[in-house]
């Protein structure tokens, strides 16, 4: 009876560990694993095509996909969130949880090796950049919010020159002239970015802003 009863309590402590979400929770087609990631594919049958990983500075949510879903929608991206990279934690842990979900992606044959983009805003949007930056072969581009330089690690400019990048930054924003700094610095490289500047000040971009990005990087790609 004793291992019985150890038996039901290891079994509900490892759904506990899984089921961090109640289904409820997870917005109509969305599926999370048990690393916390989820994701949201284009219907139809399988094929290579786009995909942006939000990453999100509490660490990301199923519902954060939701948030942005109108690039499911109308752009047919797949979208992923990555549950563990988040602010306030290595971002050594966060870059190899980013890269584990990338090659989940990969893996899933829905999207294609080297058309991964990265969103973060703030302390993860400098994830997102360094990131990127620092793994070339892995992801395309990023789209960088608000985001300071502190998560720059390694720039080869040579390595980064197919990459794309699109900076939000915002007139009052305190990040601003780093933002301007690294648009600056891509430009000096001719790496091919863009720096949009709204009103306002440090926040996270609004949905309409997110879908703007992307329809300027699927405009930029299609168009070398």
């Amino acid at each position: 009876m004793r291992i019985f009863y150890i038996s039901i309590l290891s079994l509900c402590l490892i759904a506990s560990i899984f089921a961090e979400w109640q289904p409820s929770e997870i917005p109509e087609n969305v599926q999370c694993d048990s690393d916390s990631d989820c994701f949201l594919f284009p219907s139809g049958p399988l094929s290579g095509g786009t995909a942006l990983i939000y990453l999100s500075c509490t660490g990301g949510k199923p519902w954060d996909i939701d948030s942005i879903r109108p690039v499911h929608d109308s752009l047919a991206w797949t979208i992923a969130t990555c549950g563990k990279s988040r602010n306030h934690r290595s971002g050594n842990l966060n870059e190899k949880d980013i890269i584990k979900l990338a090659q989940k992606l990969i893996e899933s044959g829905r999207v294609d090796a080297g058309d991964i983009f990265l969103y973060g805003f703030s302390g993860q949007g400098a994830q997102a950049l360094g990131t990127t930056l620092k793994y070339p072969g892995i992801f395309a581009g990023a789209i960088v919010d608000c985001a300071h330089l502190g998560g720059i690690s390694t720039f080869d400019p040579n390595a980064s020159i197919n990459q794309i990048f699109y900076i939000v930054t915002r007139q009052e924003d305190w990040n601003r002239q780093q933002n301007e700094q690294i648009h600056s610095l891509f430009g000096e490289y001719n790496i091919t970015d863009t720096l949009i500047i709204y009103p306002g000040e440090h926040q996270i971009s609004e949905v309409g802003e997110v879908f703007r990005a992307c329809k300027w990087i699927e405009k930029t790609a299609n168009h070398r």
